[in-house]
This record gives C-alpha cells, structure tokens and sequence, in this order.
C-alpha cells in the first residue's frame, strides 16, 4: 500500500504541475500592432470601454466604437 502511495503521488504531482504550466502559457498576453490605422475622420477620442474598443465622436454627434488594433468599426450611435 505504502509502495503504491509512493508511485502515485509523484504522478500526481507531475500532472498537476504540467497543468499549470499549460495554463499559464496560454495566458500570455498578446500585444497589437503599432501601425494599425484610425481615420481623422472619427473625429476624438473621447473614452474607452475596457481593454478593446475605444470611443470616437466626431464634430456631428456620431458616436463610434472602435477596436484599437485592427480599426474596425463595432458600433455606430448618431447623436441629435
């Protein structure tokens, strides 16, 4: 019984171990590119909602909810 808790437990520590070593490294973070390109047009920054899209409005009220890395378009409000 003793020898098995001595085979088992090593195991088991080493699956556990491998497990959180595959868990962190898939929580690299991973960084956008500096190129990416955001119209004038969009008019200012006026905010931010989280770590992905950023707030433009332009001089005719429209709101516009744009994702900094690649300058997608995920919203559009017209203010009047």
């Amino acid at each position: 019984m003793i020898r098995k808790l001595f085979l088992v437990l090593p195991l088991a520590s080493s699956l556990l171990l491998g497990i959180l070593y595959i868990r962190q490294a898939k929580l690299t973070s991973a960084h956008a590119d500096a190129n990416s390109v955001i119209p004038q047009s969009f008019g200012s920054c006026r905010g931010a909602m989280g770590d992905n899209l950023l707030i433009f409005e332009d001089s005719y009220g429209t709101v516009r909810l744009v994702h900094p890395a690649s300058g997608t378009v995920f919203g559009t409000v017209t203010r009047k």
